[in-house]
C-alpha cells in the first residue's frame, strides 16, 4: 500500500482536475490509471484533526481531537490504519509530516522519518528528521518553515525564495526518504508507506532553482476571487467582515490581483514539486515490479483558498474550496474513471482495509468505496465537516455539504450562518442564509447536521453504566436501595 498525500491541496488544482496553468503529470497518469473521486471532502478542515480522522476512519466527534498542539496526547490509541495493517504482518512507514499524537505513531509505524516541526519534541528540534538533516549540511539557520524572524520576506504569510537549495528542499528530501525505504524494505512482508508531503502547506517558499516555474503574468485567478477584491466578503456573517478587513485581520490579504497571482505562482510551484517527487516513487516501484501489486491513493488533509475568494491559506469559514480535497485511487485490478458521487475522508480507513483483503476495521465509521467506484452504490446524500475554530470569533464550526447546497452553522453566531447553492453559485458569492425562500432548505440541512454530531461514539456510556451494575457483584456498588445491615452482612 503506497499512500501518498500533501497538505493543504486544493482539490482543483491539478492537471486531471481540469485547472489550466498548473501541471501534475504524475498525478494525472495516477488518475489516468486509476480512479477519481471528484467530490470527496474532508471531515475537519485543519491538520491534525483531519489526519486523525483519516487514521482512524472516526468522525471528530468520535475520536474527540479538536486541536493541532497534540504531539503529547497520551490517552490509548484508538485502531489506526497503520496499527491494523501492522497487526495483520505489513511493515509500515511513515515519511514526512505525522501531526499526529506520537503515541499512536509510535503502535502504528515501525519506521518513521519525520519531515515538520510538530513531530518533534519541543527541546529539540533535531529530533525531526528532516530539521538534523539541514543542521547536517549547515542549513539550520535557513530553516524557513516555521516562525519567521522580523524583517523576513515571508512575514504576513508573503510567498518568498527559501536560502535552501533544491537538492536540500523538503520536497526533495522527503522523496528521497520515500525512496530509501523501499530499497530497504522487508521483501518477506508487504509493506504500508505514507509519504506524507508537508506542503503546498504555507509557507509558500520555494528553492531558488525552482523561481520562474510559474511566472505570475500567467497565472488566472477565479471569477470568486472578486468576493475580496470587489465586494469585501459583503453579504457574508458580521465576523467574517471583520476578520478581512481589521488591522489585525486574515493573515495574508492580498495587496491587488497581481499580489495574488504571484502567491499562487508560488504555491502551483510547491504543487508541481510534490508532483515530481512522487514520480520519483512511481517510477521506483515500477522498476522494482512492485508497482502493480500496490493500492495507490493520493489525497490532501484539507484545501486551500488557492485564489477562491480572492484569499489563499485556510482558517476562514468551511468554503468548498478548504472542505474539498483530492482523492485519487489506484486499486490492484479496480475501476478506472472518475466519480461525482459525494465521499469524504473517513470512508479512507475502511477502504484500504478492504482493499487489501484485511478484517473491516469495527471502530471505522466511513465505508468501503469500491461499490460506489464500480458504480454498485450510491455516494453519500450528505458530507459533514466538524471544526473547533480559533480565528477571530469564529467559534464552534459546523458545515454539511449536500448534493446542491452547502450550510455553515457556528454554534457562537446562531443567527449568522451561510447558505449556499452550488446550482445557481458554484462560487458561493451569494449567502441565502436570510433569504426567506431558503428558509426550508436552511432548517432541513440543520436538522441534518444536528444529527449527523449528535451520533457521536460514546467512550463510556448509559449503556456502559448498566451493563456495570448488572455484572459487577460487588456490594458496595449496590449500595443504593439497599440498606448496609443487608449488604454488609456478606463482607469479610
Amino acid at each position: 500500500v503506497l499512500w501518498l498525500m500533501s497538505d493543504q491541496h486544493h482539490a482543483g488544482s491539478m492537471g486531471n482536475a481540469g485547472h489550466p496553468t498548473v501541471r501534475t503529470p504524475h498525478l494525472d497518469a495516477l488518475a489516468a490509471e486509476g480512479f477519481r473521486f471528484n467530490r470527496a471532502y474532508c471531515n475537519n478542515p485543519i491538520c491534525g484533526p483531519s489526519r486523525c480522522t483519516l487514521m482512524t476512519g472516526q468522525y471528530p466527534h468520535t475520536h474527540g481531537i479538536t486541536g493541532n498542539d497534540i504531539f503529547e496526547y497520551g490517552r490509548t490509541s484508538p485502531l489506526t490504519v497503520p496499527a491494523h495493517f501492522r497487526e495483520h504482518g505489513y511493515q509500515t512507514a511513515l515519511v514526512g509530516k505525522g501531526h499526529l499524537p506520537m503515541r499512536w505513531m509510535e503502535e502504528a509505524f515501525e519506521y518513521r522519518r519525520f519531515s515538520d516541526l510538530c513531530d518533534a519534541r519541543r527541546d529539540d528540534p533535531r529530533t525531526c528528521h528532516y530539521f538534523q538533516h539541514l543542521v547536517a549540511h549547515g542549513l539550520g539557520d535557513a530553516y524557513d518553515l516555521g516562525q519567521l524572524p522580523a524583517g523576513h520576506p515571508g512575514q504576513g504569510m508573503r510567498a518568498f525564495t527559501s536560502e535552501i537549495p533544491r537538492e536540500q528542499s523538503l520536497e526533495t528530501w522527503t522523496g528521497n526518504e520515500a525512496l530509501e525505504f523501499l530499497r530497504g524494505h522487508d521483501t518477506a512482508r508487504p509493506f504500508l508507506l505514507k509519504v506524507s508531503f508537508q506542503r503546498p502547506h504555507d509557507p509558500f517558499a520555494i528553492p531558488p532553482e525552482l523561481v520562474g516555474m510559474y511566472p505570475p503574468d500567467t497565472v488566472d485567478l477565479p471569477d470568486n476571487a472578486s468576493d475580496f477584491f470587489e465586494t469585501q466578503f459583503a453579504g457574508k456573517p458580521k465576523f467574517q467582515q471583520d476578520y478581512i478587513q481589521g488591522e489585525k485581520g486574515y493573515p495574508y490579504r492580498p495587496q491587488d490581483r497581481d499580489d495574488l497571482r504571484r502567491q499562487m505562482a508560488h504555491y502551483f510551484t510547491l504543487v508541481t514539486e510534490i508532483d515530481t517527487q512522487i514520480g520519483r516513487i512511481r517510477d521506483s516501484l515500477i522498476a522494482s515490479g512492485e508497482w502493480q501489486n500496490t493500492i495507490v491513493v493520493y489525497l490532501a488533509d484539507h484545501g486551500d483558498f488557492a485564489g477562491e475568494h480572492g484569499l489563499c491559506l485556510k482558517n476562514l469559514g468551511i468554503y468548498e474550496a478548504i472542505h474539498r480535497t483530492p482523492f485519487i485511487w489506484k486499486w490492484i485490478d479496480g475501476p478506472r474513471g472518475e466519480s461525482n458521487e459525494l465521499v469524504e475522508l473517513a470512508d479512507l480507513a475502511p477502504t484500504l482495509a478492504a482493499a487489501a483483503g484485511l478484517p473491516p476495521m469495527e471502530s471505522a465509521e466511513g465505508r468501503d468505496l469500491r461499490p460506489v467506484a464500480e458504480g454498485n452504490a450510491a455516494g453519500l446524500r450528505e458530507t459533514f465537516c466538524e471544526w473547533e475554530a480559533t480565528a477571530h470569533d469564529q467559534g464552534t464550526v459546523f458545515a454539511v455539504r449536500s448534493l446542491r447546497y452547502r450550510l455553515v452553522f457556528y454554534i457562537n453566531h446562531p443567527d449568522d450562518g451561510e447558505l449556499y447553492d452550488h446550482e445557481t453559485d458554484p462560487g458561493e458569492l451569494h449567502n441565502l442564509w436570510s433569504d426567506p425562500a431558503s428558509l426550508p432548505v436552511r432548517d432541513d440541512l440543520t436538522r441534518k447536521l444536528l444529527g449527523h454530531v449528535g451520533q457521536f461514539r460514546r467512550k463510556h456510556s448509559v449503556a456502559d453504566d448498566r451493563k456495570i451494575v448488572r455484572d459487577d457483584t460487588t456490594a458496595l456498588l449496590h449500595i443504593h436501595g439497599k440498606k448496609w445491615s443487608e449488604l454488609s452482612a456478606g463482607l469479610r
